[in-house]
């Protein structure tokens, strides 16, 4: 009783107070309705008086989607083009893309794409600059989107540079050997011919070069990147640094060096970026557009090429032609500079049988095609022991012996009996061609190399054959 006495007293003193807060509340709740009305109204006049000739579409925006996770990746995806929606009513459907010849040979091949970036290693007893200088397209091509030329030499060798690069159209992976002040003729050289020549668009955008020298012979001073190397001054208005040189006067030869010729040819193959290669000498020039015709054969050949286990690489024969003649572009014109002599099998003068492909004369009276085709195979055996083929491969034949020299001479054989002993295969291709810069080459018992032969002779009978015999086998048909 107490207690309901105390609750009777608070609520009649505390009455009038309850009274007038429920009444202002409630005025409240008249007010914002109130409010809430006027603005509508104010608004539906002003889109009346404003925007009665606006499409409605336009002027109501398109409810916000929201995504999360998974769905989100998805959309984005689609917003980017990089995958056709699953629900054609929501977004436009995408046409999917026909894979470019590259794109499926990179299937097949499974080969990865990679680019090329400056390093300074040691090579063996040499300090290599790789990727020194990169062609602008070369350097981010995909692994089987083209061929990667290799070659090799010192600056004055540049003079052929030029006309193999717009020949080829590819990218080139070019190896110098540059000794002391050698150098900076070097630099000078790469400059002149990215700059001051017809060919120096070709030449910037596919040519890589890759400069190497001892480190007892170093240049006095080399520029740290790509960026300053290029900044390296040139003059197009003089005569080019690698022509006309007196080479007594070069580093190299002031200083009693050979030239390591296979060293070159290595980094030149270990620097690419392209599943196939074509280890060749600058002074060889094939017929226009081979990378793409090779490509081309590769695909509809995937059954020999990909299929069978067996090793092999992709012969392309090789001619010469008088100093006054012109390279010829087809097989056709080089068949019609054969029958008037004004062509010849390559060192046909020298060492025919080095260089004469299998079934020679049934190769020059096919008819020309549009298309390359696997045209014999063989192996370097019988009367093709010397044989010294300049081939397509997939750059996983062994490497070109480091110890032999240019001027020893016999640096390609030693290759030659190491695939013979593996039992690599060698297809000819068809009506592939190379040809060598004009001129023919005769034997000059006068030359100075003929002094090195001995010597290099003796360390491949009595040192690298019976090392190769352990390390590929033994096969009595196989010689250097």
């Amino acid at each position: 009783m107490l207690y309901i006495s105390t609750y009777a007293k608070m609520l009649k003193r505390d009455f009038p107070v309850l009274i007038l807060s429920l009444f202002i509340l409630c005025g409240f709740f008249v007010f914002m309705q109130h409010a809430f009305r006027a603005s509508v109204a104010i608004q539906e006049g002003v889109i009346s008086k404003d925007m009665r000739n606006i499409n409605v579409e336009e002027a109501v925006p398109a409810p916000v989607e929201v995504f999360f996770g998974d769905e989100l990746f998805e959309k984005e995806l689609q917003r980017r083009k990089l995958i056709e929606p699953k629900d054609s009513r929501e977004v436009k459907i995408l046409t999917e893309a026909t894979p470019t010849l590259g794109q499926r040979l990179k299937k097949l091949l499974k080969c990865n794409d990679r680019q090329l970036r400056l390093e300074k290693i040691q090579y063996g007893n040499y300090w290599l600059l790789r990727n020194y200088i990169r062609g602008t397209i070369s350097t981010s091509v995909g692994c089987a989107d083209t061929i990667t030329l290799t070659t090799n030499g010192d600056y004055t060798f540049f003079d052929s540079l030029p006309f193999l690069t717009e020949r080829w159209q590819a990218p080139i992976s070019f190896a110098i050997f540059s000794p002391g002040y050698d150098f900076n003729a070097t630099l000078s050289s790469i400059q002149f011919v990215r700059h001051c020549l017809r060919e120096s668009q070709y030449i910037r955008d596919y040519v890589t070069f890759h400069i190497y020298f001892p480190p007892t012979d170093m240049p006095e001073y080399a520029p740290l990147t790509e960026k300053e190397a290029l900044l390296w001054p040139y003059d197009c208005e003089a005569a080019p640094p690698y022509m006309d040189v007196d080479r007594n006067t070069m580093y190299k030869t002031e200083h009693n060096m050979t030239y390591p010729i296979n060293v070159g040819r290595n980094i030149a193959r270990k620097s690419v970026n392209t599943y196939f290669i074509f280890a060749s000498d600058i002074e060889l020039y094939p017929m226009p557009d081979l990378p793409r015709l090779f490509l081309e054969m590769v695909e509809r050949n995937r059954s020999v090429y990909l299929d069978n286990k067996e090793l092999r690489v992709f012969t392309i024969p090789v001619f010469e032609v008088t100093k006054d003649s012109q390279v010829p572009e087809t097989k056709t014109q080089l068949v019609e500079m054969l029958r008037t002599h004004k062509a010849i099998p390559f060192h046909s003068k020298i060492c025919k049988n080095c260089h004469l492909v299998p079934k020679h004369n049934e190769w020059v009276n096919a008819s020309d095609t549009n298309e390359l085709s696997l045209f014999s195979v063989t192996k370097r055996e019988g009367k093709f022991h010397y044989w010294e083929p300049f081939y397509i491969s997939d750059n996983q034949e062994p490497i070109f012996d480091e110890r032999v020299t240019w001027e020893g001479q016999s640096n390609k054989r030693i290759q030659g009996y190491a695939m013979c002993l593996l039992k690599y295969d060698y297809f000819v291709l068809h009506p592939a061609f190379l040809v060598h810069s004009p001129g023919i080459k005769y034997f000059d018992k006068n030359s100075p190399r003929l002094s090195y032969v001995p010597a290099t002779n003796k360390l491949i009978k009595q040192v690298i054959q019976p090392e190769y015999r352990i390390l590929f086998g033994t096969n009595k048909k196989c010689f250097t």
